[in-house]
């Protein structure tokens, strides 16, 4: 069911989108729409590995099919304000791409100062064969307002998922993404970026469970805490029995610039298969003394000098963001959190 509407438009569904593509803001009869759109056994697959179905809160999202071989050339955009009369986005989004389909759709969470809300998303997605979906999110929500966030990927045969993740903002932030590699040579990689300033508190679960044989996966995550910010990481490799010659790999680097943050890596690699090979690294300290003396001597003082380093380390996955207006609004918001909070 529909809670209070979020009534500002936040989806802008191009008339020019490609023959067979469907694209439909949330609506209550969601479920009716989206089964009137697959075909039967991607319905009921959605349906029995997720409870994509079974969440009936929300008030925005959206539903995506593409058909097979159709390939999106720019993204579908999402942009979500809290703010007066919206305070709470309740997003519930379910992406289907068929075979050798290609899209990339980017949800952005901004806020509104001095107010206090919400979010609160679920999104699914299914990849069938050869097909690719990037998702871009970014939540810079600010420090009054709560942030949970649930993502699945339900990715078959030579189907790839891509996950960018940028967390800047929030009092309390929670992100989950579980991708599932069902089929052979099927593969999953999110690239994440977190910031945590002030009092924040951050937790996040990372999650890639091999099904397939010759399934790949990748976690690469970056971070950075300062003042008393806390961080919880929880990064799981799961090979299956049946994921033979699979390969999996996960790290986080975290720079921790102030001595009272409070950072738990806890990464976990489980296998029931003999055949694969997996790997996980997480490294937590200071920034490198002699990179901060260098840039220091060169006429930076230390704030800039310790900014610029940060930069450095979240540019890569920063510049994956394929819209230059939204890369310009993150750099913006790391350099106000760390020079200006």
């Amino acid at each position: 069911m529909f809670i209070k509407n979020y009534i500002k438009d936040y989806l802008n569904i191009e008339s020019n989108l490609p023959k067979g593509v469907v694209l439909n803001r949330a609506t209550e009869d969601m479920k009716g729409i989206i089964k009137s759109s697959l075909d039967r056994d991607i319905f009921e697959e959605i349906e029995e590995k997720s409870d994509f179905f079974a969440k009936r809160d929300f008030n925005s999202g959206m539903f995506l099919y593409l058909p097979k071989d159709v390939k999106i050339d720019r993204p579908i955009i999402m942009r979500f304000n809290i703010e007066e009369g919206n305070l709470t986005a309740l997003d519930q989004n379910l992406i289907v791409a068929d075979i050798g389909s290609e899209v990339t759709v980017v949800i952005d969470y901004d806020s509104d100062n001095g107010i206090t809300g919400a979010h609160i998303g679920y999104t699914t997605v299914y990849a069938r064969e050869n097909s690719i979906v990037n998702i871009v999110k970014i939540q810079r929500i600010n420090d009054n307002s709560k942030n949970k966030d649930s993502n699945l990927a339900i990715v078959k045969g030579r189907g790839t998922v891509n996950w960018i993740s940028v967390e800047l903002g929030s009092e309390n932030s929670a992100s989950n993404y579980t991708t599932l590699l069902e089929s052979d040579e099927s593969e999953g990689n999110l690239h994440s970026i977190y910031l945590g300033n002030g009092t924040r508190e951050i937790d996040l679960e990372y999650a890639m469970i091999h099904r397939g044989a010759r399934s790949i996966s990748k976690i690469d995550t970056k971070g950075v805490l300062l003042d008393k910010a806390k961080k919880v990481f929880n990064g799981t490799l799961d090979f299956k029995r049946g994921a033979r010659h699979s390969k999996g790999e996960e790290e986080e680097y975290v720079i921790l610039l102030d001595p009272t943050v409070k950072s738990d890596s806890i990464p976990a690699l489980l296998c029931e298969e003999d055949d694969v090979e997996g790997a996980h690294a997480v490294s937590a300290g200071q920034i490198n003394e002699d990179k901060l003396f260098y840039l220091m001597s060169r006429g930076l003082d230390e704030r800039e000098s310790k900014k610029l380093i940060v930069e450095s380390s979240f540019r890569p996955i920063i510049d994956r963001i394929p819209i230059e207006e939204l890369r310009r609004d993150v750099r913006d918001e790391v350099e106000r959190r760390l020079i200006h909070a």
